[in-house]
């Protein structure tokens, strides 16, 4: 018999999650979702599966403004905990996404940052999660019968999205979200940084949807 063991978790990959104060969230959500109705009224139409996204400039808009603080925490806990020396950011991007009935976002990374992330205004029972996807390809090579759910051999991994919660992660991470399958719509808005010493170097996000006019992006 051993006289000890131990499980050494290797090569982890971090997601950070942040609750805002109720208060906030309440104010912050009311005037974001007031602002997003306003823009796509009307709906632009869509194909099955589609989302509306607006243009990546959100938070240069005066309604982003009440969110900020807590944006730029939480950007400066995450590249404190990746142990960076560099804390000088910019935010690339930010844009917001809304869900419709049947609505999803197929798995996707957002190259050219450093890190990213989500808040959620709006999210239907059932549309209330977003997968995280093992980025080791070994990792879906074999998917043995399991007894029970084990963290370590799990090639997805979703996390609870709700009104004022925010998370971010590498922006390498693979992640996705299942389709809406209620009468609501989900809103989200998303955000990408790098290090400003970086950012004469890297490209625009990459993403695709309609624009706060209508127009197919």
């Amino acid at each position: 018999m051993f006289a000890k063991s131990i499980k050494i978790p290797l090569f982890a990959t971090p997601v950070w999650g942040f609750d805002l104060p109720e208060d906030d969230a309440r104010a912050i959500n009311a005037g974001l979702l007031s602002m997003l109705d306003a823009w796509f009224t009307p709906r632009p139409e869509l194909r099955p599966g589609e989302t509306w996204q607006t243009t990546h400039d959100l938070h240069e808009q005066n309604e982003f403004a009440p969110l900020y603080p807590f944006v730029d925490q939480a950007i400066q806990m995450s590249i404190e905990g990746l142990g960076l020396d560099d804390k000088n950011y910019v935010i690339t991007g930010c844009w917001a996404n809304i869900n419709p009935p049947g609505g999803f976002h197929p798995p996707h990374t957002h190259p050219n940052n450093l890190i990213s992330g989500v808040y959620y205004m709006q999210t239907p029972v059932s549309a209330d999660e977003i997968i995280f996807h093992d980025p080791r390809p070994q990792a879906h090579v074999i998917h043995p019968v399991l007894t029970q759910p084990v963290p370590e051999v799990q090639t997805t991994i979703g996390v609870e999205a709700k009104p004022g919660r925010m998370l971010v992660f590498p922006s390498w991470l693979r992640h996705s979200v299942k389709p809406n399958y209620t009468n609501d719509e989900r809103a989200s808005l998303s955000f990408n940084v790098m290090l400003t010493d970086y950012v004469n170097k890297h490209s625009m996000p990459q993403w695709s949807g309609f624009r706060r006019d209508g127009k197919r992006a």
